[in-house]
């Protein structure tokens, strides 16, 4: 990763200037080395008031990375978001990039602490952004209790691989709530809440 990057967007973070990193960084050329989404301040928006209709007061982000997103998210919507990770000693390690948001570290298949936290969730919602392991999230789904799903990714001709994709098949239990592209980029913020069950 270019250190001019890394220094600048730290830079920001400490002055908490979340805007000035999306509009640095949105068209830059090495922009996916920091992040792979750059939402504006309406996607941030979005999010924000989906959560609150939706009555999630917390964000759990799958596979988050940096933690960069998650803590853009937090500081447009207010919305507390953790996130999780694998590969403890990777990210701690002297090589790592800089994390912005504290780290909740699980285990490739799913520990039990992990799946507790994930049956706790009810009033949370689940977030994949550019994920890209269908196996792992529908572990993360099976024992998931709460109603909403978010996931950020590449439309289909974006020619960029993700799974999920926002308007992939999730199977019968969600259903699509809202959506919006961000900017003009073929990314997509979809939003799924789980079908009631009609007993």
């Amino acid at each position: 990763m270019d250190e001019d990057i890394v220094a600048t967007i730290l830079d920001l973070y400490h002055k908490k200037d979340w805007k000035a990193i999306v509009d640095t960084y949105r068209d830059h050329p090495d922009r996916n080395k920091v992040l792979w989404v750059y939402p504006t301040e309406e996607n941030f928006n979005f999010i924000g008031k989906c959560m609150r209709d939706l009555k999630c007061n917390e964000i759990l982000s799958i596979g988050c990375g940096s933690g960069l997103l998650e803590w853009m998210i937090k500081e447009v919507t207010g919305i507390q978001v953790s996130g999780v990770e694998v590969d403890g000693v990777w990210w701690q390690c002297k090589y790592a990039p800089p994390t912005f948001i504290p780290l909740l570290i699980t285990q490739p298949t799913l520990d039990k602490d992990m799946i507790s936290l994930l049956q706790k969730c009810q009033n949370a919602a689940l977030l994949f952004c550019y994920f890209n392991n269908r196996d792992a999230f529908n572990e993360y789904l099976k024992y998931f209790t709460g109603g909403t799903l978010i996931i950020i990714g590449p439309s289909g001709d974006k020619y960029v691989h993700t799974d999920p994709k926002p308007f992939g098949d999730l199977g019968a239990e969600w259903s699509l709530y809202r959506s919006q592209e961000v900017g003009q980029t073929k990314d997509y913020i979809a939003v799924y809440t789980r079908k009631e069950v009609v007993t």
